[in-house]
């Protein structure tokens, strides 16, 4: 059951899942100590953490402080495609909250980015735009696009509110990585915002913003529409 040690956190979250998903893990059943489970799959501990703390959060897995880590019970009488369920239910939730709260920060950035803030925007659009060019993994230059958006709003209180969820937005974007022509339309969405930005243009970007979360919302619609 060893893993490759270049490996992520994003191996350790599918495999015990897998897991589960299998029975290796049964609901109600204690998961082995993080320790152990850095051992058995060849990575750091904190890439085990990282996994563990998401499937908590997607209520896969409950973690008790100073017990452990245990299978939901919830899940007990659920059918093996209810896991896919769930993560589905908990990225439609976080689009939804997205689409309500990032519009708007893209507005706010319209208005109070400075030069150079708006400059680092557009530069991350076009490092995303090809890293998918060259059918690389843009996740780091997605990240980063929307955390920049979110500081040159200038309000302390909704980048603090994003920043806390940043385990889903990495989670939700691994999902929307696989949809076929997404990455495309998301960097296309990217650059048009940036430019919006940079031209101080807040209904534009507010609009635009809209639109790319609409989409993603739509493309996890379907998958719900689907389980």
């Amino acid at each position: 059951m060893k893993l490759s040690k270049k490996l992520t956190y994003e191996t350790v979250y599918d495999q015990i899942k897998q897991n589960i998903k299998e029975g290796v893990w049964k609901q109600g059943e204690q998961l082995p100590p993080l320790e152990q489970l850095s051992a058995e799959l060849g990575v750091g501990i904190s890439s085990v953490r990282e996994a563990v703390r998401i499937l908590g959060k997607q209520k896969i897995l409950r973690i008790e402080q100073g017990r452990g880590t245990y299978v939901d019970n919830e899940l007990s009488d659920a059918p093996a495609n209810r896991l896919d369920f769930l993560e589905r239910a908990t990225m439609l939730q976080l689009t939804e909250a997205r689409l309500i709260v990032e519009p708007e920060l893209a507005a706010l950035a319209a208005e109070k980015a400075s030069a150079e803030e708006a400059q680092a925007i557009l530069e991350a659009a076009e490092a995303m735009k090809r890293k998918i060019e060259k059918k690389r993994d843009f996740l780091k230059e997605d990240m980063l696009f929307h955390e920049l958006i979110a500081k040159a709003s200038h309000n302390e209180i909704m980048y603090h509110m994003l920043d806390r969820i940043g385990d889903l937005l990495i989670d939700s974007r691994r999902q929307s990585m696989k949809w076929e022509g997404m990455d495309e339309k998301a960097s296309s969405y990217h650059f048009l915002i940036a430019k919006a930005i940079i031209e101080r243009n807040p209904t534009q970007a507010r609009t635009l913003m809209k639109c790319h979360l609409e989409d993603m919302l739509t493309e996890f619609r379907k998958g719900e529409d689907h389980s």
